[in-house]
């Protein structure tokens, strides 16, 4: 089983493998050069392993980690997160880090509970003894997974990629779970207004937006509304939506057959330019190269 990835770890949700056969995304990122994924959250749990080189600064909810090959970083659902790396000597080609993104829904249907325990597994020096060891099983299964990344897809190993899924999901609630606290957290209020302006942005990204529109939409000042920004996610609104734009559009360059000048206006793109401007900021490559580095089936 193959997938070929793009120039650029631009987004968790980006050159993704995955078949309706399997529940979970799977993301392997290229050694490169310079990495840079904006801050953002999803409901979904997002486990991330490095397998060689290192990451200077992957940041969960205003934490700082550099990470060493064999180090697993969890991203709760609701986290905010990000990812600055640069390595001089990355060619590209070598496998640097395997994401696997467990939709909330999927981890439903195995744990009904899911919604009241979080994963505490991104500190190894406060593990326990057996904790120890269940951090061992997890790098071996994230191995295995691997492994089945260079072998032909069929049935067999699907199935085997399965179970794997299910032993990691097995060792997260049984050896890495807590309890949540069910007070509400003093910044709930700001995560449900974030909440809510991503959601807008997600849902009318294809129409022509100003910074206007989506301070109405929330009732803020647009003034207002890119302060809240910058000083919660780093970023501008209007960065942000180019941002979800790039991230639909690569969807459908990954599908579609359509032409990119079809796709660029219906994602929201003005023009053929405006999406290669987008691509080249958040991918460092156009729209065209992207899609033929990144076919589906390939």
């Amino acid at each position: 089983m193959k997938t070929k990835e793009g120039d650029e770890m631009a987004s968790t949700h980006q050159f993704v493998y995955t078949t309706q056969k399997l529940p979970v995304l799977f993301i392997i990122h290229p050694a490169l050069k310079t990495v840079t994924v904006r801050p953002h959250w999803h409901e979904d749990v997002e486990l991330n392993y490095t397998l060689s080189d290192t990451i200077d600064d992957f940041t969960i909810e205003n934490e700082h980690f550099t990470t060493a090959p064999g180090r697993i970083l969890l991203v709760n659902s609701e986290q905010v997160h990000s990812v600055r790396s640069t390595q001089s000597n990355a060619d590209g080609h070598q496998p640097a880090a395997l994401t696997l993104v467990f939709p909330l829904k999927f981890l439903r249907t195995c744990y009904p509970a899911i919604e009241q325990i979080y994963f505490d597994v991104n500190h190894p020096e406060d593990f326990s003894v057996s904790q120890r060891a269940a951090y061992q099983r997890l790098r071996s299964l994230l191995h295995q997974i691997m492994a089945q990344f260079n072998r032909e897809q069929n049935d067999l190993t699907i199935l085997k990629i399965r179970t794997l899924l299910m032993l990691i999901v097995t060792i997260l609630i049984e050896d890495f779970s807590r309890p949540k606290v069910f007070a509400l957290p003093l910044n709930q209020e700001k995560q449900t207004r974030l909440t809510t302006i991503t959601t807008y942005l997600q849902q009318h990204a294809q129409e022509p937006l100003k910074v206007a529109d989506i301070a109405a939409s929330v009732h803020l000042s647009p003034e207002y509304l890119i302060r809240f920004f910058k000083s919660n996610l780093g970023t501008t609104p209007y960065q942000y939506l180019a941002y979800i734009r790039c991230q639909k559009a690569q969807v459908q360059l990954r599908q579609s057959e359509d032409s990119l000048t079809v796709i660029a206006l219906r994602t929201g793109f003005g023009s053929l330019r405006s999406i290669n401007r987008t691509f080249e900021k958040f991918t460092h490559t156009t729209a065209k190269n992207w899609r033929a580095q990144n076919r589906a089936g390939q």
